[in-house]
């Protein structure tokens, strides 16, 4: 069996973005949910094929409803990165 410790990242075996939406829940704009939702997303790209991300990327922002959802559409967010940045800025603890 593999070592459970070793990197995700190093794994040659990714799985499918319907698997790895599964890790994501839904985000309405709680503060309190935000750093969990970002860990868990961050976790779905990381056990996802590289050549998947936009797809994942797109089913990821459907997960986000409410007024997230409504200041994330008024904005050019092409990516992971992007929306986590925004989604730190804007809904984290300060």
């Amino acid at each position: 069996m593999a070592n459970p410790d070793s990197n995700i990242a190093n794994m040659t075996d990714y799985i499918s973005v319907g698997e790895a939406l599964k890790l994501v829940a839904p985000f309405k704009g709680d503060r309190r949910d935000v750093l969990t939702f970002i860990a868990n997303v961050d976790t779905a790209f990381e056990v996802t094929d590289p050549r998947n991300v936009s797809t994942l990327f797109k089913f990821v922002l459907t997960r986000i409803s409410g007024e997230p959802r409504t200041a994330i559409a008024h904005r050019n967010l092409e990516n992971w990165e992007e929306l986590k940045e925004f989604l730190k800025n804007t809904y984290a603890e300060k």
